[in-house]
């Protein structure tokens, strides 16, 4: 799934970075890499993303967004 075609509210882990070397490494200097926990806190418009990521918030334009793969993770407790 990517990031667009997740519900608000969505716990996820990032599985994928399909993006320009110099844009993954971006997101990755701000916390965005493989592995990382994210939580989608609002739908923006054109399919646009903003997520919380140990304790920052982000908007994602719906381009980027639709590069990054993600999985849904189960809270615990």
């Amino acid at each position: 799934m990517t990031l667009p075609e997740s519900p608000l509210g969505a716990e996820l882990r990032v599985t994928g970075l399909r993006l320009p070397a110099a844009d993954a490494f971006r997101l990755s200097e701000m916390g965005i890499r493989l592995g990382t926990l994210a939580h989608v806190t609002q739908h923006a418009a054109f399919g646009g993303r903003v997520i919380a990521v140990a304790g920052s918030r982000f908007a994602l334009d719906g381009e980027t967004a639709a590069l990054i793969d993600v999985e849904p993770v189960e809270r615990m407790g």
